[in-house]
């Protein structure tokens, strides 16, 4: 395999990379916003017509359980997730917009916000073990890994080339 394409190889991993960080950033920016402005709505109500709409039963232990918690959340709370969500949306941005444009730094920024992430996900995964948060740490731990694999070839390849 030549050095052209490892390259190209990798311009394009960091571009899937990056997309997905765009993309999760764009969406929690939104929810962010959503929940800036909904302070006061009762998010209960909200995801009992969400159940509904897609045919899924709310009475369901699961589902009840979740509507009576989003029921009684208070304002304040709402906007604390809103902050979180609008500040961790920006750092997605950031990083995606980065990698996408080949940016070492923002390299570097993936695999330290997303390590620093890790021990939370496997505590919530221990905690209340789902396919969709073992999949989402699988798909993490690969995306550190990855990085910290391309970074450690990019400064042997820059320390040969001095």
């Amino acid at each position: 395999m030549t050095k052209a394409h490892d390259q190209r190889r990798s311009r394009r991993v960091l571009r899937l990379i990056a997309a997905e960080r765009i993309i999760r950033g764009v969406l929690l920016l939104g929810a962010g916003v959503y929940l800036l402005f909904h302070v006061n709505s009762d998010f209960g109500r909200v995801a009992e017509r969400v159940l509904r709409a897609v045919d899924l039963d709310p009475r369901r232990p699961l589902f009840h359980r979740l509507i009576a918690y989003l029921h009684h959340l208070h304002a304040s709370e709402v906007r604390i997730a809103a902050l979180f969500a609008l500040s961790y949306g920006g750092l997605e941005l950031v990083e995606g917009t980065g990698l996408w444009l080949d940016q070492l730094w923002a390299e570097y920024l993936t695999v330290i916000a997303t390590s620093l992430l890790i021990p939370l996900e496997l505590y919530e995964l221990v905690r209340h073990p789902t396919a969709l948060k073992a999949g989402g740490l699988v798909v993490n731990l690969a995306i550190v890994a990855y990085l910290v694999r391309l970074l450690r070839r990019r400064r042997r390849g820059s320390s040969l080339a001095t």
